[in-house]
């Protein structure tokens, strides 16, 4: 007796399919959110790595080189916030952007007192003077190379203020110097954004440098000894995430150890929900 084949039925196919889409669609979310998860976890790290950066630099400073053997580098100047680039560009409402600045002064001072006093005493800036033959000023630039640093994987860099929509960038200066007697690494915060590379072209522009001299001096005044948190968002700029990782360098952070990453479920989480 022959057996006759039976195909599959319309309504099985279409089980088929669905069972299969299912589970493709599963597979892909699943995948997502791993590649997600670790694009997240990399910004946090790279953000923590690029602030631990900064305290080795101050650790072991370079030459300025060019010739500048008056001036001495005493620490650095980290901006966040500022409206205008390294070009005169402006930076949108949406763009974030750091900016780390060699901070320098008289090498042949040792500087007493506290450190904003030492720094005072030594003229600190972040800028330098070209000139002419004749000792007139014909352009101020940075004392350095300038760093610049952007949130990778379109993550931000918060407050610890939380807003559902619009952005919660952090905004203010940091200042990590060495005193010239001790070498002690000490950690300043001022919530004052120094707009350098406003100043830097506007006084280019204009042809007019005298208050660019004391860019830094006159806002020393403004900087103290404070705990500093972050809030990384992976969301970046518009909406936040309920998963922001803290990222903290503690009151006065001495070296790259005072730049704690703090676990989404820890207490002590000044990003937690």
């Amino acid at each position: 007796m022959r057996t006759m084949r039976r195909g599959f039925t319309l309504i099985e196919v279409a089980l088929f399919l669905a069972v299969t889409g299912a589970l493709f669609v599963g597979i892909m979310v699943g995948t997502q959110n791993s590649i997600w998860q670790q694009r997240y976890n990399d910004a946090v790290q790279n953000y923590a790595g690029f602030l631990r950066n900064i305290y080795a630099e101050v650790s072991n400073p370079q030459s300025i080189g060019d010739g500048r053997s008056g001036l001495a580098i005493y620490g650095k100047l980290v901006t966040f916030g500022q409206s205008v680039g390294l070009d005169g560009e402006t930076i949108g409402d949406d763009e974030q952007k750091v900016f780390v600045y060699d901070v320098v002064g008289d090498a042949s001072g040792l500087g007493t007192g506290s450190v904003t006093a030492m720094l005072k005493s030594l003229g600190a800036n972040v800028v330098v003077e070209e000139k002419d033959d004749g000792g007139a000023v014909t352009k101020v630039v940075p004392a350095g190379i300038v760093e610049s640093y952007s949130p990778v994987w379109g993550s931000a860099i918060e407050t610890t203020e939380k807003t559902l929509t619009g952005n919660n960038f952090f905004e203010g200066s940091i200042l990590i110097t060495r005193h010239p007697r001790s070498g002690m690494i000490s950690t300043l915060v001022s919530n004052n954004v120094i707009e350098v590379n406003e100043e830097i072209d506007d006084a280019n522009y204009n042809d007019n440098y005298i208050n660019i001299k004391t860019l830094l001096t006159s806002e020393l005044s403004s900087f103290r000894v404070a705990e500093v948190n972050f809030c990384i968002n992976p969301e970046g700029a518009g909406e936040t995430s309920t998963n922001r990782r803290n990222i903290r360098i503690i009151s006065n952070a001495r070296n790259a150890s005072g730049v704690e990453i703090v676990n989404l479920d820890d207490a002590e989480s000044k990003c937690a929900n």
